[in-house]
């Protein structure tokens, strides 16, 4: 028979024996070598290009082992019969040896006849490569499933890690809790003081709630502002323990880059198997506890938690709804504004209005209690504030065009408005497109919105004043800090809070109280305005005491735009300015 190529290479080799194989593995250990398997001789041809090795293939397995990582001949001799079983024309692998080094195995299987008789190949050291596929690869792993911002782990990670707990859980019988943490004020931060401070921020809360959980629970950073646990298999009143830590903790503030910042948290929570079964419905269903949370929260002033009860469902059902019919409102600009006039000492001169929003809604005309909520938690109070700011600004155009030219309008911004991105630049956009002055419109607030981030309403605050739009404090006397608020802010007037007015001609509590937020305004040089007169009695104790201004159905009910121009025909106690 004529000699190949490959026959004549053979010759150049000679036997290995056993006490050889430091000659093995310094050709194994080559930059790259040749080598050849004759499957009916069953003998391995070895060659680094300088030596030139014969091994028995009955003793491989014997010199493999000690060189290759464990498992790693065993995947690659399985994988060669495989290639052979199914007809293939070759293989590669990529090996590990046992000092961490790699080698690229590329091998060619021979057939005569349909019958493979010879694998011929090649080797070669791929570490470098390797280490670097490692490191692109926990890269790639570390962006699939971590955030970039507090390392913690991420929405991907947390989905597989909830399944492998259900898992686990359904083999073991027992449960787990997930909870769901929404951190207030992020977005205002973010806004006002910027990325870089927001990241800070957000990196010292994750920081701040890792300290208060075991360290086998799972904590991830869901996105945004929010965060999510997956507990162990724990009771309900070890997880009330710590969830009423947190909201402890987040009730005060700290200082982030030379800025004292302020947040809350709220929490929902949802258990397995009770809450679902599932890593999608356990989420959602503790999603769904947390806008609970946050909408009791709010109605009490104060953060709080809430496990998950199949009744809330239906409620967020419910608010889905009028989400709807609020969108569609702005979009068919279903919303409108109503006009309370201010008066001055004597009862009758209209020194000023009061704005109020109203919505002609498919269940009637509504005041902001019954939407307004749901309109800032939705987002969509972004989108209602612009149209607001438009109307305002229109209808002050038609007010100083129908004899009030010296009036303000005042309008009372909520929580979101007020520290809404740029609210200023999109209000002196909408005074300069209806040719009105910043002198024709004040800003009221709240003492609980100023409360919420005192930093960030200074800054707005300033901005305000600088433009020469005059600031009150919405329901004076009601928040927890208000004599601080005097002494930090530009503010203009003080509204006192009509439940203040309420009772005050019976000359108790409210009327003292009264008494010396007027005493102590005048000492500032501010003015005062009381809200909610609706009786003679309660305007003339205000009066003697020296309230500067009135408002209140006593005087006048809100009315239209179109009514204000005919303010004076139809009652004819009133004045203009």
């Amino acid at each position: 028979m004529k000699e190949t190529s490959v026959d004549l290479w053979i010759k150049d080799f000679i036997e290995l024996t056993d006490t050889q194989f430091e000659r093995f593995e310094q050709a194994i250990k080559s930059e790259r070598g040749f080598w050849l398997y004759d499957i009916k001789e069953k003998k391995i041809y070895l060659s680094d290009g300088v030596v030139y090795l014969t091994i028995q293939s009955e003793n491989i397995e014997d010199y493999v082992k000690k060189l290759m990582a464990e498992n790693e001949f065993i995947h690659l001799l399985n994988l060669a019969k495989e290639s052979i079983e199914n007809k293939q024309n070759g293989f590669s692998i990529r090996v590990k040896l046992k000092e961490g080094r790699w080698i690229f195995v590329c091998a060619t299987i021979l057939y005569k006849k349909g019958i493979p008789f010879r694998i011929v190949g090649t080797f070669e050291d791929v570490t470098p490569h390797v280490s670097c596929d490692l490191r692109l690869n926990r890269y790639i792993e570390l962006i699939a499933y971590y955030d970039d911002v507090t390392g913690l782990p991420n929405r991907n990670f947390l989905n597989e890690k909830i399944r492998e707990r259900i898992e686990e859980s359904k083999k073991e019988n027992s449960k787990f809790w997930v909870i769901f943490i929404e951190v207030g004020n992020f977005s205002y931060i973010n806004e006002i003081f910027g990325h870089a401070v927001g990241d800070e921020f957000l990196k010292s809360i994750a920081m701040e709630i890792k300290k208060f959980l075991p360290r086998e629970w799972i904590f991830s950073r869901f996105g945004g502002d929010e965060f999510v646990v997956v507990t162990t298999d724990v009771e309900k009143a070890s997880v009330v323990q710590i969830v009423e830590n947190l909201v402890e903790r987040f009730s005060r503030s700290w200082s982030v880059m030379g800025k004292w910042l302020y947040t809350n948290i709220n929490i929902g929570i949802a258990g397995y198997p009770q809450d679902g079964t599932e890593a999608d419905t356990i989420l959602q269903n503790a999603e769904i506890a947390l806008t609970m949370a946050k909408k009791r929260g709010k109605d009490m002033g104060k953060s709080l938690y809430e496990f998950y009860e199949r009744s809330m469902t239906e409620e967020i059902l419910r608010r889905v709804e009028i989400e709807s019919e609020i969108l569609r409102g702005i979009q068919n600009k279903q919303f409108f504004l109503v006009y309370q006039p201010k008066v001055s000492r004597d009862g009758r001169t209209v020194v000023g209005f009061e704005a109020l929003l109203r919505w002609n809604s498919q269940r009637g005309i509504l005041t902001p209690d019954k939407f307004i909520q749901i309109a800032e938690e939705s987002g969509l109070v972004y989108d209602l504030n612009r149209l607001i700011l438009d109307i305002v600004c229109r209808d002050i155009k038609y007010i100083k065009e129908n004899g009030f030219k010296k009036v303000p309008v005042a309008i009372n911004l909520s929580g979101k408005e007020f520290a809404m991105y740029n609210m200023i630049g999109i209000l002196s956009e909408y005074l300069e497109k209806h040719d009105v002055t910043s002198k024709d419109i004040e800003i009221e607030v709240t003492e609980r919105i100023i409360l919420n981030n005192l930093e960030l309403s200074k800054e707005i605050f300033n901005e305000l004043y600088e433009k020469g739009i005059k600031i009150s404090i919405d329901d004076f006397g009601t928040g927890y800090s208000s004599l601080e608020l005097l002494l930090t802010l530009p503010i203009h007037a003080l509204k006192i809070d009509k439940k203040f007015i309420s009772r005050i001609e019976f000359f108790g509590n409210e009327y003292v109280i009264v008494k010396n937020i007027i005493y102590m305004a005048k000492e500032m040089n501010l003015k005062t305005i009381a809200e909610g007169v609706e009786r003679k009695e309660q305007y003339e104790i205000l009066k003697e005491l020296g309230c500067d201004e009135f408002q209140g159905y006593y005087f006048s009910k809100p009315m239209r735009i179109e009514e204000v121009a005919e303010l004076r025909k139809q009652d004819e106690s009133l004045e203009i300015q």
